[in-house]
């Protein structure tokens, strides 16, 4: 279409539309006498219409446009003008009537199209709204823009359609039309940018955005709407910027604080962000969503009694929801504290309905309640929850892969294979999938058929690390250390500086006795990642074990538990360092910590049994030591174990 003129902006739904009598043709023969009185008589009838109208009669008007209608019946404008005056009332049903009658008299009649589309345009966005009403509403908003000049309304309630029908492209070919016409109009450039980003043109839609915040005064939904496309892209940086100038504009809107904090937190400012949302909850102490992200804020800053402070204020304030009990949650899962998350959660599945939970939120409570089972190593339990998931969404890769290992982590391998059988029909090439195959193989006592999947998977998945490490934790998991450490060091060749490389490497070398290898790789990790917990733990552990530099030791383990403070590995890791030392005091609360929280972890209950043992607490340390027995059995030798339990047990009869 030529680029229009743009008319003037149009404050109402609808305005009167001027019906004038058809021009003759030059060449025509003159009309009969009673004809031409008969149309002036409608002309006249039609204008004092309109003045009823002005007048406030208007049903004096209704009455002369009909009868203007019934004795012009060629006229469709006449018929228009009638249904416009229905519309103005919000009469709407008898205004589709008229300007369906209209079209009748007139396809073409242009006000009708506009009045039938901006109505069935309005049906659509209500709640009741139907796809159907917004095919019709294009199909005539469509006809009613083919004017000489542009109208304004029209063009931006097309647009808005068109974006709401999965029709895009023709959104932004009439945008961008229209903003030739009129370049300083700040809907129409919010309108493009939302087209262009639907069409996969988000650099474009970002400029747009610049351009319309850029020019004279933009809004404040304008502002949030750009930083929330820099925060897409990842540019948190911009976007905190661009949402502080809508929190100046209009500070009184909570969700622009909400939004600036979320900007905030993503930016790595977690201490901006709480201020922002403590100014945000004490003007609104009951707001729902603030005091939600507040407890995100607090965890990322490991205050964690505040956190849980907030998460508790969010339960009082919103009690028949779940998203207080969300946020506890979360706060006892980094805490470590997995069978508080699976006591607060569970009542939520209770009672779905009385919560308003969602399947897609009640299929997350699943995945949560399962995760927490498998961290206190109840595989039973975890199995049960998950297939519940699966029954829910039975093509999940998510609930189907967890339940095979659930299964698989039970020795109930037949059950595995079933499941992944299943899973393997959706998602056969996934390489977790591939990775549970070939694990449950191996634990069925055919490793090198499960090596053969893994070697076949990986020949396909040469660019990913990812593919690499599964091979080598699948070489480890059967101790063929050299291996595993000749494909991680082929990797680290493709994959140079690559700490998720490094660490597994480091950990397989130490694993096989080549202690100074392996601290080379984490001193190597620590350069790359100064705060990379696992590898100061890791590194920090060895010293320690070894009763070597452990003064260092302690330094590194301080360090990974700054970064994870609940993380019952790295406090144990710290109490053994504190042992070592003889501080007995110090390890004794980190390694009882521990303890209390990896009850079946048995390295973890044989360092507790030795410093019970060496504070001569020797019924404490037999128990501490029974439950090393009856634990993972991992990386402790079940004779040594038993004689300290009968060396103790002697101590105590004396």
């Amino acid at each position: 279409m030529p680029v229009r003129p743009l008319a003037g902006v149009l404050l109402g739904l609808l305005v009167p539309c001027l019906w004038l009598a058809p021009a003759r043709p030059a060449t025509a023969q003159p009309v009969a006498d009673d004809n031409a009185a008969t149309r002036a008589e409608a002309y006249r009838l039609f204008l004092h219409g309109r003045h009823l109208e002005s007048s406030g009669d208007v049903e004096a008007a209704v009455h002369a446009y009909r009868e203007a209608a019934e004795l012009d019946p060629e006229s469709g404008e006449l018929l228009a003008e009638l249904s416009s005056v229905y519309a103005r009332r919000n009469q709407n049903d008898e205004a589709v009537e008229v300007a369906r009658e209209s079209l009748e008299r007139d396809p073409e009649n242009q006000s009708a199209h506009r009045i039938l589309g901006l109505i069935f345009a309005a049906r659509a966005s209500e709640r009741s709204g139907t796809a159907d009403d917004a095919r019709v509403a294009v199909r005539h908003l469509e006809q009613a823009r083919e004017t000489p000049v542009a109208d304004f309304h029209v063009e931006l309630t097309l647009a808005r359609l068109y974006l709401r029908t999965d029709a895009a492209q023709s959104a932004v070919d009439l945008l961008e039309e229209l903003q030739k016409d009129a370049p300083g109009l700040s809907e129409t450039g919010m309108l493009l940018a939302r087209a262009y980003e639907q069409v996969g043109r988000v650099g474009e839609a970002v400029t747009t955005l610049e351009r319309v915040v850029a020019g004279g005064r933009p809004s404040s939904r304008a502002l949030r709407r750009l930083a929330e496309l820099y925060g897409k892209d990842g540019r948190w940086g911009d976007a905190v910027e661009v949402y502080e100038r809508a929190v100046d504009l209009n500070p009184r809107s909570a969700r622009t604080k909400r939004e600036l904090a979320n900007a905030l937190l993503r930016a790595k400012r977690p201490e901006r962000a709480r201020d922002v949302l403590d100014d945000l909850v004490t003007q609104r102490p009951n707001d729902v969503a603030g005091l939600y992200l507040l407890s995100e804020v607090e965890l990322e800053l490991r205050n964690f009694d505040a956190a849980e402070a907030a998460a508790r204020r969010l339960m009082e304030v919103e009690p028949g929801g779940f998203r207080g009990t969300l946020a506890l949650a979360e706060v006892y899962s980094q805490k470590r504290e997995h069978g508080r998350v699976v006591e607060v959660l569970e009542p939520l599945l209770e009672t779905p309905e009385d919560h308003g939970l969602r399947p897609d939120q009640i299929a997350g409570l699943l995945g949560r309640i399962g995760f927490a089972h498998e961290q206190l190593q109840e595989y039973e339990a975890a199995s049960r929850v998950y297939e519940q998931g699966v029954k829910m969404l039975p093509n999940s890769l998510a609930f189907g892969g967890r339940l095979a290992q659930a299964y698989i982590d039970s020795a109930r391998l037949p059950d595995a294979r079933r499941v992944l059988r299943d899973v393997r029909e959706q998602h056969g090439e996934n390489l977790a999938v591939i990775r549970l195959e070939a694990r449950v193989l191996g634990d069925e006592g055919d490793i090198d058929a499960g090596v053969a999947m893994l070697q076949e998977a990986l020949e396909s998945r040469t660019e990913r690390p990812r593919a690499y490490l599964t091979l080598a934790a699948y070489y480890s998991r059967y101790e063929r250390f050299d291996a595993a450490i000749e494909l991680l060091e082929s990797a680290t060749a493709r994959f140079r500086d690559d700490t998720s490389v490094l660490f597994p490497l480091g950990a397989v070398l130490e694993q096989s006795g080549r202690s100074a290898d392996a601290e080379r790789r984490f001193r190597r990790i620590l350069e790359l990642d100064p705060e990379h917990a696992a590898a100061l733990n890791y590194l920090g552990y060895m010293l320690a074990d070894r009763g070597e530099r452990l003064e260092e030791s302690v330094i590194l383990l301080e360090r990974a538990i700054e970064t994870d403070p609940y993380n019952g590995a790295y406090l144990d890791s710290l109490g053994w360092a504190y042992f070592k030392l003889d501080r007995l005091d110090r390890a004794e609360a980190l390694l009882q910590q521990a303890s209390e929280q990896m009850a079946w972890n048995s390295v973890i209950q044989d360092h507790f049994g030795d410093l019970m043992l060496k504070l001569g607490r020797y019924a404490d340390a037999i128990a501490a030591w029974e439950r090393a027995l009856a634990g993972d059995g991992h990386e402790v030798e079940r004779a040594a174990i038993e004689r300290k339990i009968g060396d103790a047990r002697r101590q105590l009869e004396r």
